[in-house]
């Protein structure tokens, strides 16, 4: 797994790469919560080039999303296609979280005021 990560103000764009499982989760988590700490109150995470993510994954985007959520802030996810959309479909998590087709209408939608 790759994090890449940009941040402008109070907005962060996380683009995660690769595969999310049991042994690399906790790096994201952090990268997350380190974030949220930093009064980030507005990410997108761009899952486009993610190849798969197992429980361990999801339960990271669901920390973050009630840590952003404590900020009144907004998490939003982008870039689901493939297996990775099927794997949130089926495990319901699209009603979840916030979700954009792009990046850029992502970052519109985290966009706190």
């Amino acid at each position: 797994m790759e994090i890449l990560e940009s941040r402008t103000g109070d907005m962060a764009v996380v683009h995660v790469v690769g595969r999310v499982n049991s042994s690399n989760a906790s790096e994201l988590d952090e990268r997350l919560k380190k974030l949220v700490g930093a009064g980030c109150r507005g990410i997108v995470i761009d899952l486009g080039r993610l190849d798969y993510m197992t429980s361990a994954g999801f339960r990271c985007l669901l920390r973050a999303e009630r840590q952003v959520q404590d900020l009144a802030g907004k998490l939003v996810l982008c870039g689901l296609q493939g297996l990775t959309l099927e794997l949130f479909e089926v495990g319901g998590f699209l009603e979840m979280f916030i979700t954009a087709t792009t990046r850029e209408e992502a970052v519109r939608q985290a966009t706190v005021t």
